[in-house]
């Protein structure tokens, strides 16, 4: 796994390596004490979050300035304090970039909503950032025991199987997701 190093300003946020594109087996989440909190703007941002999720995707651009927008106007995402973003909205969007392999944006702001706390609207903007903070903690800690299953069955499951697997969970994470919001 290759190593990232974090420096305090803007101009230095990104990671000194990245993984290759397509190269999901190395994918780690920063963890949330590594995520930038400096108030960054929207092309910092893209190009953050683009390098953080890059092993995910074999397409150049996954991320653009008008997909952040249009989660934040459907609610997906918490709006930036004017024009610069969080840590808190940095794990959002990690979160969204990895879920959206799997789930649609409206499955996915049921699961972030309810998961990281549909209360949080109500309360300061430091209630909601300890809760997508929470929420952040325990995508990283799932995602690195899903990740380690699934790659030592790389080898010994069939295309097949797999994709049989991956519908069977996709519906499964769908009921779980309705029994979140309606239970």
């Amino acid at each position: 796994m290759k190593r990232f190093s974090m420096a305090k300003t803007t101009r230095d946020i990104l990671p000194i390596t990245q993984p290759e594109p397509s190269d999901w087996s190395v994918f780690q989440p920063a963890a949330w004490e590594q995520l930038p909190d400096l108030g960054l703007y929207m092309d910092q941002v893209i190009t953050y979050v683009e390098q953080q999720c890059r092993a995910l995707y074999t397409q150049e651009k996954f991320l653009t300035p008008a997909m952040v927008n249009n989660y934040v106007k459907s609610g997906l995402l918490s709006r930036p304090n004017g024009k610069k973003y969080s840590r808190a909205l940095l794990a959002q969007l990690i979160m969204i970039c990895t879920l959206k392999q799997a789930l649609s944006q409206d499955e996915m702001k049921k699961l972030l909503t309810t998961s990281a706390g549909a209360d949080a609207k109500a309360g300061s903007s430091a209630d909601s950032a300890h809760q997508i903070e929470e929420h952040y903690l325990e995508f990283c800690t799932t995602q690195t025991a899903i990740w380690g299953l699934v790659l030592t069955r790389r080898t010994q499951s069939s295309a097949m199987q797999i994709a049989l697997e991956a519908a069977a969970s996709k519906l499964l994470c769908v009921e779980k997701i309705e029994q979140l919001t309606h239970g």
